[in-house]
C-alpha cells in the first residue's frame, strides 16, 4: 500500500473565464399534435372551457370569488405547452404526469395543469380559441422561395394539445399520486403549498387567508416553510373544510405531512464496567484546538454516560421542544445516546479491543428532534429541521458543522421527487444568494428497509425505496454494506451469513425505482451490520452488529448493540468531522467532494469483477444501491506519491440577462500542472484518472414541471476533459458554441467509465478514466460550464445574475509506489498553493 502522506495540491490559478453558450439549440420540447378537423376540435376546447368556468362558478358563486380554477389535461404522451399557461393573468398553479396503462405494456403517461384564471385570463383564453380557429401565422420563405414555414394556426401548441378541460375540484391539487385522496368528511392534516407573492407579509404570509380559513374550523400548524415560489403549512381538518382555500388565488398544491420511520431497534449486551475505565483513561481530547462539531438531530443524548461526559458540556445540549428536557427518550437503551458514542469512538468493538489512545478531534451538540414517547400531531419536519440546525448554530456561530440525520419517513413514496422536507435541506445547505453556506455538511440515513423482509435479501432491497428526506440533492446520503462476518455456531448452530463480507448490508435500501430525471441515492456506503438466516428465519447475532453506548438508566448496561443506517449515518459524521478538522480553510462542497472522491466499491459489490467490465446496466444498478462505494479516510486526507489529488475551488455566474432573455453566461477553462514526462516514460503502463464535481443547488419546490428536475435545481455544472490530440480550439468549440465558425469539426470524445447518462443526476457528479500514461498525458484541460434550471427558467425571480460555488477534486493514480507524480507537479505551482 503507498503512504498517503502528503497534502493534497490546492490550485489557485490557471483558470480561464470564457463566454459559454450552449451547443444545444433549445428548442421547445412542446410538439403541436396533429389535428385532423381544426374546427372540430376548436369548438370542442371552447365547450369544454366553457363548462368548465361555468361549473367552478356554480360551486362557489357563493364565496363572490374572482378566481377560478381550471384542469387542462393532455392526450397520452403529449406535452401541455405550460408556459402559455403561467404568465400574465394566468397562474399555473400545479403540473401532474399521471402514468396511464395501455395494452401495450409500454410506459406511458399523460399531464394534467391546474391553472388559476382572473376574469381577465378568462377572456384571453376565449381569444385565443378564435385565434387557433381563425387565424394562421404567416407563410416565410428561403432565398430560392421555397416556403420555409409558417401556415399554421395561432396558439397551435397551446390549443392542439389540450384533450380535455374541467373545473378543479380539491383532489385535482393533489400531488401523492400513489395514495387515495382522503374521504371527504375525513379530519385530516394536510401539507398545502400557497403561491408565494412578493407583497406577502414574511412573518405571516397567510395573515389574509386567516379570517377564510378560521370561519371554515381548519387547524392551522405553528410552523411554515418558505421556498422562492411557495409558502408551506400544514392544516387540519375535512377536504369540505379545505375547499374554503379554492376561493383565493393561492393555492398549488396538496401533499400527506410526513411521519418518521422508527429507527430504534437495540439488543442488550452485558459488558464490564473496567472497559469503560479503561477507554477514558485513553481518550486524548484535541477538539478545543478545532472549531468543527457533529451536530445530532435525534432523541437526545444522556450526556452523564462515562464516555460522553468529558466531550459533551451541557450547554451543548437543546431541543426542539423545551418541554421535552433534553435526555435520550429513544427507546430502552436510547437512540441518540449511541449515535453520539458512534461519532465520537467508531465502533467501539474495534475502540475498546485496542490499546491505542482514541484522540477526539471536534465536539459534539445534540439538539433533541423527534421524542417517541411524546406523541403529537403532524409536524412540517423540513421547519423543524431548519430549527434545529439554527439552534445548534447559536449554541456555536463559529464552528465548522457537519449535521447527522438518521430520521427518515418510511411512508413516503417519491421515487426521487422532492418533498418539503427534502427541500428544506437543500435550501439550509445552500443557505442564500446574499449568504450563501460556507460552515455546513448534512449526512443523512438512506432508511431501512423492514426487518421481516430482510428474508428476502438482496431482491427485497430492490423494492425497499430510499426513504424521506434522504433524496435531498446537498445532503450526502447514507446506506449501509458491511465486513460483519463471524458467528458463533455453537450458539446458532446451521446459520449462515445474509450478506456475504463486503457486500450491501441487508438493512439497506436502494433508488432502484426512483424515475430517471432525478438524482440517484445514497452517495456512499459504511458499516451498518449483518443479519444471518437460521431455519429459514433470520437473526441478529450480536457479532454481526456495532457495539456502542446505552442511555443508562437502573439496572441497563452502558453498551448496546447498533446497527443498520442509524449506525452508518453516525460512522460518516466521524468521518467528515476528522477530514473538516485537518481541512478547516475549505468550503463545505470541498469537504464533500473529498469523501465522495476517496469512495471505491468493493470487490463483493463488483462481482469480483472492474468496474470497466460491468455493463451500462450494471453500472446504474451498482449506483442505486451503493452508491460510489466506501470512502476512504486516508485517500480523503492525504495523497500519495503515485497518487496525486488536486483540489480547486472556484466561483461561476452561469446565467445573465441579455435585453429580455436569460442566457447561459461563462464557462471555466482550466490549465492543469500535469506530470507529463512522467507519464510519458510510463507508456503504455495503465493509470486511473478520477474527478469529483461538487455544488450546492437552491431549490424551488413545486410540480410546476412535474417531471423535470430543472424546475426543482436553481443549476446545474457539468465538466468534460480534452481529449488525446484534440487542439485547444476545438475543446472550446465542444464545450461553447461561441467557439465555433463554419469551418468547425468536432475532434473528441471523453471516454469515461460511467458516462454522463449516470453521474451527471443531483448535484454531485464523479467519473473514472481509464488508459495509458501516454494518453492521460495530453489530457490536462478541464472545462467546467453551466446546464438549465429554474435560475435560467424563472425570469421573474430575478436570479440570473447570480453566483455559485463549486468544488473540483482530481486524482492521478499510477500503480507503481515508485513512481512519483506529485513532485513534478508540486514544482510547477507556487508553493504558497499548498494546503
Amino acid at each position: 500500500m503507498p503512504r498517503f502522506l502528503r497534502n493534497h495540491i490546492l490550485i489557485n490559478e490557471r483558470t480561464q473565464v470564457l463566454p459559454y453558450t450552449s451547443p444545444n439549440t433549445g428548442r421547445s420540447k412542446v410538439v403541436p399534435r396533429p389535428i385532423g378537423n381544426r374546427q372540430q376540435h376548436g369548438t370542442n376546447i371552447r365547450q369544454q372551457f366553457e363548462t368548465a368556468v361555468d361549473d367552478f362558478r356554480e360551486v362557489y358563486d357563493e364565496q363572490d370569488t374572482d378566481v377560478i380554477y381550471v384542469v387542462f389535461k393532455s392526450p397520452i404522451d403529449v406535452l401541455l405547452d405550460i408556459d402559455k399557461f403561467d404568465k400574465g393573468n394566468f397562474r399555473l398553479a400545479s403540473y401532474k404526469r399521471i402514468s396511464s396503462n395501455i395494452e401495450d405494456d409500454s410506459i406511458h403517461a399523460y399531464y394534467e395543469a391546474t391553472v388559476c384564471l382572473n376574469r381577465r385570463a378568462i377572456a384571453q383564453f376565449l381569444r385565443k380559441i378564435e385565434d387557433y380557429l381563425n387565424r394562421t401565422t404567416p407563410l416565410t420563405y428561403n432565398e430560392d422561395g421555397s416556403v420555409k414555414g409558417g401556415g399554421n394556426p395561432y396558439n397551435q401548441s397551446l390549443i392542439a394539445n389540450i384533450e380535455e378541460i374541467k373545473a378543479a375540484t380539491l383532489q385535482s391539487f393533489w400531488q401523492e399520486p400513489e395514495l387515495t385522496f382522503p374521504l371527504l368528511n375525513e379530519d385530516v392534516w394536510w401539507e398545502v403549498w400557497l403561491h408565494r407573492d412578493v407583497a406577502d407579509n414574511i412573518e405571516n404570509p397567510i395573515e389574509n387567508l386567516l379570517p377564510r380559513l378560521n370561519d371554515a374550523g381548519l387547524q392551522i400548524g405553528d410552523r411554515f416553510l418558505q421556498f422562492p415560489e411557495h409558502w408551506i403549512y400544514l392544516l387540519r381538518g375535512t377536504a369540505s373544510q379545505l375547499s374554503a382555500i379554492l376561493y383565493s388565488d393561492r393555492l398549488a398544491e396538496i401533499r400527506k405531512p410526513r411521519e418518521t420511520a422508527d429507527f430504534f431497534t437495540t439488543l442488550e449486551r452485558q459488558e464490564e464496567a473496567q472497559w469503560v475505565e479503561d477507554l477514558t483513561n485513553r481518550i486524548e481530547i484535541l477538539s478545543e484546538q478545532n472549531a468543527v462539531a457533529v451536530c445530532l438531530l435525534d432523541t437526545g443524548v444522556n450526556r452523564e454516560h462515562p464516555l460522553l461526559a468529558p466531550l459533551v458540556p451541557m450547554h451543548h445540549l437543546d431541543s426542539v421542544d423545551p418541554a421535552w428536557t433534553t435526555a435520550d427518550t429513544g427507546g430502552l437503551y436510547g437512540h441518540g445516546t449511541p449515535m453520539a458514542a458512534l461519532s465520537f469512538y467508531g465502533d467501539l468493538t474495534d475502540a475498546l479491543a485496542s490499546n491505542e489512545r482514541i484522540q477526539i478531534f471536534h465536539h459534539l451538540e445534540s439538539i433533541k428532534f423527534i421524542n417517541p414517547n411524546v406523541p403529537h400531531d403532524p409536524i412540517l419536519y423540513g421547519a423543524v429541521t431548519q430549527e434545529a440546525i439554527a439552534r445548534g448554530e447559536i449554541i456555536n456561530p463559529q464552528f465548522k458543522r457537519i449535521v447527522c440525520m438518521a430520521v427518515t419517513c418510511a411512508d413516503t413514496i417519491h421515487r426521487g421527487r422532492p418533498t418539503s422536507w427534502s427541500a428544506a435541506i437543500d435550501q439550509t445547505l445552500f443557505g442564500s444568494i446574499d449568504e450563501p453556506n460556507t460552515k455546513l455538511l448534512m449526512v443523512v440515513s438512506s432508511g431501512n428497509m423492514l426487518e421481516e423482509e430482510r428474508i428476502n435479501y438482496p431482491l427485497s432491497n430492490e423494492d425497499s425505496t430510499i426513504q424521506d428526506p434522504a433524496q435531498s440533492y446537498n445532503t450526502i446520503t447514507v446506506g449501509a454494506y458491511t465486513l460483519k462476518d463471524r458467528i458463533d455456531l455453537q450458539a446458532f448452530p446451521d446459520s449462515e451469513l445474509l450478506a456475504q463480507r463486503g457486500e450491501m448490508s441487508p438493512c439497506n435500501t436502494t433508488s432502484i425505482g426512483w424515475l430517471h430525471e432525478w438524482c440517484k441515492k445514497p452517495d456512499i456506503v459504511m458499516e451498518g451490520g449483518n443479519w444471518a438466516v437460521q431455519n429459514n428465519g433470520i437473526i441478529s447475532p450480536e457479532s454481526l452488529l456495532l457495539l456502542s453506548a446505552s442511555r443508562g438508566g437502573l439496572g441497563r448496561s452502558l453498551f448496546t448493540t447498533f446497527n443498520d443506517t442509524s449506525a452508518s449515518t453516525a460512522l460518516a459524521s466521524k468521518f467528515l468531522a476528522e477530514l473538516y478538522t485537518g481541512y478547516p480553510n475549505l468550503k463545505p462542497e470541498t469537504i464533500r467532494a473529498l469523501m465522495i472522491h476517496s469512495a471505491d466499491w468493493t470487490p463483493e459489490m463488483l462481482g469480483n469483477r472492474s468496474i470497466t467490465q460491468l455493463p451500462s446496466l450494471e453500472k446504474e444498478k451498482l449506483i442505486a444501491h451503493v452508491g460510489y462505494g466506501v470512502p476512504n479516510l486516508e485517500k480523503a486526507r492525504y495523497s500519495a506519491n503515485n497518487s496525486l489529488s488536486m483540489i480547486i475551488e472556484r466561483t461561476l455566474t452561469p446565467f445573465r440577462l441579455d435585453g429580455s432573455t436569460v442566457k447561459t453566461n461563462e464557462f471555466h477553462l482550466f490549465d492543469l500542472p500535469w506530470p507529463v514526462e512522467v507519464l510519458q516514460e510510463l507508456l503504455a503502463t495503465t493509470v486511473k484518472f478520477k474527478i469529483t464535481l461538487s455544488y450546492f443547488i437552491e431549490p424551488n419546490p413545486g410540480n410546476r414541471q412535474y417531471e423535470l428536475s430543472a424546475s426543482y435545481k436553481s443549476h446545474g455544472l457539468r465538466f468534460k476533459m480534452i481529449n488525446s490530440n484534440e487542439s485547444e480550439a476545438a475543446f472550446r468549440g465542444r464545450i461553447s458554441r461561441t467557439f465555433r465558425d463554419e469551418s468547425y469539426v468536432g475532434e473528441g470524445t471523453d471516454h469515461w467509465i460511467l458516462g454522463s447518462q449516470l453521474r451527471d443526476k443531483g448535484s454531485i457528479h464523479k467519473d473514472i478514466w481509464e488508459g495509458t500514461a501516454a494518453d492521460l498525458a495530453t489530457r490536462n484541460k478541464i472545462a467546467i460550464y453551466p446546464v438549465g434550471g429554474w435560475w435560467k427558467n424563472r425570469k421573474k425571480l430575478e436570479r440570473y445574475n447570480s453566483s455559485v460555488n463549486y468544488s473540483l477534486v482530481m486524482t492521478i493514480e499510477t500503480p507503481s509506489e515508485d513512481t512519483d507524480i506529485y513532485t513534478p507537479v508540486e514544482n510547477l505551482i507556487e508553493i504558497d498553493n499548498l494546503i
